[in-house]
């Protein structure tokens, strides 16, 4: 029985003969000691604990799925493969995960999909050894090569011929895999094929509930440890942490917003820590049911979010900042090439109730892309006019952007301002755009 074919040979073989070339040569002294410092964080007692953990379960399953005739020895190496490169590394993007809310769903279908079913076709069918071995480096270097001239768009044209570089080899693959499975079909129908396909998608639905079960322990984690800090009495802290895990259990958006308010109010007795649960479930509920707000006072603040979630600007969550202030803020979108990119932004404040501006930013980083940084904008800025107002922008205002020129106007009850910000002393003369819509 083979334990590697011919393309796992060839890379062991390139992984070899680089391990040697690093831990031999003089040049490669920087490079050793950073491998050591990577192999001493990995080492420490909470990620060995962890991995032990996963060692542990993961044994388990396997005892299961062998019990059930769904795994066997043969299948080893998958398993490794499939633990190293996939249930290890998603320890380390728990945050990644927990941001993705269709994670778990996607982790399982994921190897289902064409693609994937494709990808393992064409891997059963390997070629010639020395082929493979010289394959690797090169397309090991295409991949690093599209990687860089993705980073700069000058380099668009060099990106389209290395897609088609890589495109052309694939094309070439699928042909030999179509001729070996007229002519050799056996190798296909073995009963080992099948299991090497079932195996990996039903590792990863086994594996969904310990990624759950570290998901909600690292962010119990995380809030307890930020506890220390926002609450001074040992008492209420106990407290709080009790009725966290009670009144929150697995929904970690809310015990996260929570431990977020908690660090904003002062906790001196035990109503002031019931009061920080009654402000969160409060929201939770304006949310999901949200007041009807009259057109002229301004906008729904959780209507006002989702205005540019079809343009990629969602925003976070619309939380208290000060006493009578609310605010919610989208991630910045970085939309130029570049060492610093420019970005835009999306900006809801105003009341508990009613959100009162709706603020569009963009931070142009260099003045060598004003005209870049001007479309964007208008395209963002139209987006939201015909969301709010339902009315597009005025060509006075789509001049104002265009020539980064402060400007305003009335449109019905609300306002729309340009402000344009130029930052002193700035190396390459940058500046910012921000687009208000407001009632106020």
């Amino acid at each position: 029985m083979d334990i590697l074919n011919n393309r796992e040979i060839a890379i062991a073989l390139w992984l070899l003969a680089i391990s040697v070339y690093i831990f031999s040569s003089s040049k490669m002294a920087e490079v050793r000691n950073a491998f050591k410092g990577v192999l001493a964080t990995l080492f420490v007692r909470q990620i060995m604990s962890v991995l032990c953990l996963m060692v542990a379960y993961m044994a388990i399953v396997i005892c299961w799925l062998s019990e059930l005739e769904l795994w066997n020895f043969e299948q080893l190496k998958n398993t490794v493969f499939w633990c190293v490169s996939v249930g290890f590394m998603s320890l380390f993007k728990l945050e990644k995960i927990k941001q993705d809310k269709h994670f778990f769903k996607h982790s399982v279908l994921d190897n289902l999909k064409l693609l994937a079913i494709l990808q393992f076709v064409v891997g059963v069918y390997t070629l010639s050894l020395w082929v493979e071995v010289l394959l690797v480096p090169v397309l090991a270097l295409l991949g690093v090569m599209i990687a860089i001239a993705e980073t700069d768009r000058k380099h668009h044209q060099v990106k389209v011929f290395l897609e088609y570089c890589l495109s052309s080899f694939g094309v070439v693959l699928i042909v030999y895999t179509l001729y070996m499975l007229m002519t050799d079909f056996g190798e296909f129908g073995k009963e080992k094929t099948a299991y090497d396909f079932f195996v990996p998608p039903l590792l990863a639905l086994c594996y969904l509930p310990f990624v759950l079960f570290m998901l909600v322990y690292s962010t119990y984690e995380q809030v307890f440890v930020r506890l220390r800090f926002s609450i001074k009495s040992r008492f209420h802290r106990y407290a709080a942490k009790l009725y966290a895990f009670i009144l929150f259990n697995v929904r970690l958006s809310l015990l996260e917003r929570w431990s977020f308010q908690v660090a904003k109010a002062n906790i001196e007795s035990h109503s002031d820590l019931i009061d920080t649960f009654k402000y969160i479930f409060k929201v939770r509920y304006s949310e999901k049911n949200p007041k009807e707000v009259p057109k002229e006072q301004g906008w729904s603040p959780y209507k006002a979010k989702e205005f540019l979630v079809n343009e990629g600007l969602s925003t976070g969550l619309y939380n208290r900042s000060f006493e009578e202030e609310w605010f919610a803020s989208s991630p910045m979108e970085e939309f130029s090439d570049g060492m610093i990119p420019d970005n835009i932004a999306y900006y809801v404040e105003g009341s508990e109730d009613v959100a009162k501006v709706l603020k569009l930013k963009v931070n142009v980083n260099d003045a060598s892309r004003t005209h870049q940084a001007c479309e964007k904008l208008e395209a963002m800025a139209e987006a939201l006019s015909i969301s709010s107002l339902s009315l597009p922008l005025s060509d006075e205002m789509k001049s104002a952007i265009s020539g980064c020129n402060s400007y305003s106007e009335k449109v019905e009850d609300k306002t729309i301002a340009l402000v344009v910000d130029h930052w002193p002393n700035h190396k390459f003369n940058g500046f910012d755009l921000k687009l208000l819509i407001s009632s106020i």
